[in-house]
């Protein structure tokens, strides 16, 4: 309940965002539909085929979309810096209904090649929704429920995922492409409704249209000034900037979060997690357990939704390291348990070991869908949302996501074979290095960006400024500052962080005067104003401003 009451301190300001951030995730939906539809499909196409393909092929019909995701997070780039983000998403809707429906009619006429061209489009609109979805959501947000809100996409995922294992239990893979075409079509209506990133409108100089959208999404009783004329600053930063060229983007100020990005994205593939997804019904199959392989992944479905659902509401509350570290460290036992079945399996035999351990396959992927939910599913793409600066987030984006489906492409593609070649205990161990070594990653490489704004996030991988977002060769500095404030002056002006004892003193005066020590003339007073964020009257902090000699 102290976590609702958190995310909803405010509903009259917080419910807009919420409508934008359900709508927007309904791209991750789409997906989730995409990825979910090879358990069930491929065993029902094996059963029910009307026209000739072969293992290899069935294989790639699977592999497809992470494939082309890859493809089609890099092409949406341009669309969402050109017409928007919320443009782009209503644009790809499109073409993802109409790949449902092409894979539905290849029974109807029998032949494979439209399932193959159906799969391209759906798996290119997939890697497009990943981050039109995941940038809209985050620039729409709070910076105090951005994490909560940005965590929709993965529920949206997870649930997805779940929706085409349910449907798919119970009728075949044509009639199951037919109906997820209806998703796509939903997306597309709720988009048209919603408003812009004011972020993407004041980069377009649409500074009225900009106000309009941020008072929408904040509520419309609530004062967005202070708010507003931050994004306004933080843009016309960038825009004294030329076009981008591509030297900018070997900065070390932009590979940094880009690389903590795609080490994240990485690390999130090769917890095994798609490889798990695409081939449920198989492995259950193959561990030769009594449950029907088709009720495991919806059993296992509805545990991976509301253990994401849950995590949303964590990952505010305890931070982004937090909640990796202690996924990854619970999904390496879940992955070490999974291959020791097998292990055992080959030892024992499949009888004697699905007799004494037969109940083992499916505890260990209810515990590593819910650990993985827990963390992985969604800070990956939250962090996507958050580390990258604004000036290149259209760009690094798509980039980060891209590298994240061809990730997703290597461990689909080759499980069947590491299977073989690794024997399956082999492939389970595999991954379970992998996320170990995650864990080192994200220790020593990943910042908190719990609670700070874009900007302040921005300010982590700069030159130019220390970790507490202050410059780090500021022109005064003052070392004794009483009643607990502490100051920097830098060439844009002063900044006065207050502890919080002060801060609450000074609610009550706001207009306080000081006299600071200049270094060269005596004293320079200042009035502390106080500046309120837009979402959360009690976010506030005090900017000093010169106020004479």
């Amino acid at each position: 309940m102290k976590l609702l009451k958190h995310v909803m301190k405010n509903p009259h300001k917080v419910l807009p965002q919420l409508g934008a951030a359900a709508i927007g995730s309904w791209g991750f939906f789409c997906t989730g539909a995409v990825r979910g539809w090879s358990s069930p499909g491929i065993p029902s196409l094996n059963a029910t085929k009307n026209f000739e393909i072969d293992a290899t092929e069935m294989a790639w019909i699977a592999a497809m979309p992470p494939l082309c995701a890859l493809a089609g997070a890099l092409l949406i780039g341009y669309p969402m810096q050109r017409y928007g983000r919320r443009t782009a998403l209503v644009g790809l809707s499109v073409p993802f209904f109409l790949g449902f429906i092409l894979m539905g009619f290849t029974y109807l006429v029998q032949h494979k090649a439209i399932l193959f061209i159906g799969r391209l489009m759906s798996g290119l609109m997939n890697g497009a929704a990943t981050p039109a979805s995941q940038i809209y959501i985050s620039e729409c947000s709070s910076p105090r429920i951005r994490g909560t809100l940005s965590s929709f996409t993965a529920s949206a995922l997870a649930m997805g995922i779940l929706v085409t294992y349910i449907i798919g239990a119970f009728v075949d893979w044509w009639i199951l492409a037919f109906i997820l075409s209806m998703f796509p079509m939903f997306l597309f209506t709720g988009m048209i409704f919603m408003p812009e990133t004011p972020i993407w409108l004041i980069s377009h100089n649409r500074e009225d249209d900009a106000k309009k959208a941020l008072q929408r999404l904040r509520g419309m009783r609530t004062d967005i000034e202070a708010e507003f004329q931050r994004l306004k600053e933080n843009q016309a930063k960038n825009s004294q900037q030329q076009q981008i060229q591509p030297r900018e983007l070997l900065k070390g100020s932009v590979l940094k979060p880009l690389g903590i990005s795609m080490g994240i994205m990485f690390f999130q593939q090769f917890t095994g997690i798609n490889a798990m997804i695409f081939y449920t019904v198989s492995i259950f199959k193959s561990a030769g357990t009594t449950l029907d392989g088709r009720y495991a992944t919806i059993i296992i479905g509805f545990v991976q939704l509301f253990a994401t659902a849950a995590s949303g509401f964590l990952v505010d509350r305890f931070g982004r390291r937090f909640l990796l570290l202690s996924s990854a460290a619970i999904v390496s036992c879940s992955l070490a348990s999974m291959g020791a079945f097998f292990y055992m399996q080959a030892q024992w035999g499949p009888a004697l070991a699905t007799e004494k351990l037969g109940w083992l396959p499916l505890l260990s992927l209810v515990v590593f869908f819910i650990a993985y939910s827990g963390g992985y599913s969604n800070v990956p793409f939250i962090l996507m949302g958050e580390l990258f600066p604004s000036r290149y987030r259209s760009i690094l984006g798509p980039l980060s996501s891209s590298f994240n489906l061809c990730c997703t492409f290597i461990v689909v593609r080759s499980f069947p074979v590491m299977q073989i070649s690794m024997e399956k205990y082999g492939a389970f161990w595999f991954f379970m290095c992998c996320t170990l070594v995650g864990i080192v990653f994200v220790y020593f490489l990943l910042p908190e960006t719990k609670g700070k704004t874009l900007e302040d996030i921005e300010k982590l991988f700069s030159n130019k400024y220390n970790a507490d977002g202050t410059l780090k060769t500021p022109e005064v500095q003052i070392d004794n500052y009483s009643d607990g404030k502490t100051a920097s002056i830098g060439s844009a002006g002063i900044q006065m962080k207050p502890s919080r004892s002060s801060l609450r003193q000074q609610k009550s005066n706001p207009n306080d005067r000081v006299a600071l020590e200049n270094g060269t003339n005596g004293f320079t007073n200042v009035t502390l104003n106080q500046t309120i964020d837009s979402e959360d009257e009690e976010d506030e902090f005090l900017v000093a401003t010169p106020g004479g000699h």
